[in-house]
């Protein structure tokens, strides 16, 4: 009897993990948009908080990405709720924020991606490519529709 008990947990468990939307997941040899993940010494380091208002607050202020450019992101999420940093174009984000409608509760280990509770400090370091638009967002349901979002276009060097 207990063996069937077993045999039914392990057939069952993988669903369960997924449906609560605890599991982590990587993004390993994945292609990303808007860039890679940074190596060497980053061009810039920008502190961002993460606040309740859903907005970002960059310092220095971020208004220019250029090609090639990595920069390192010293988030911290100043609030009382759970916040996420996400890098990525705009079909990126409505891919991602599907899943966090489904998952809302998903640990992250991406990449491009910071999940952080209240109080909590994180980097993530970026190197940008393409002609894409960026578009940083918290993706927990209804932040980014509440403003939670930051968006601006790669530009080439050349160009700055």
């Amino acid at each position: 009897m207990k063996l069937k008990h077993y045999l039914i947990f392990m057939i069952f468990m993988p669903t369960f993990v997924m449906a609560t939307g605890t599991h982590k997941h990587s993004h390993d040899g994945e292609k990303f948009s808007v860039g890679e993940p940074g190596n060497g010494t980053p061009d810039r380091r920008i502190k961002v908080s993460m606040l309740d208002t859903m907005r970002f607050v960059f310092e220095p202020q971020l208004n220019t990405l250029r090609h090639g450019e990595i920069i390192e992101f010293v988030v911290t999420n100043d609030g009382v709720i759970q916040h996420e940093f996400s890098i990525g174009n705009a079909e990126d984000q409505v891919k991602h924020a599907e899943m966090m409608r489904k998952m809302p509760n998903m640990d992250h280990q991406d990449p491009n991606t910071v999940s952080l509770p209240a109080g909590e400090t994180a980097r993530l370091t970026w190197r940008f490519m393409g002609d894409d638009t960026v578009v940083f967002a918290c993706n927990i349901p209804g932040h980014f529709e509440a403003g939670m979002k930051h968006m601006l276009p790669i530009t080439s060097a050349a160009n700055n």
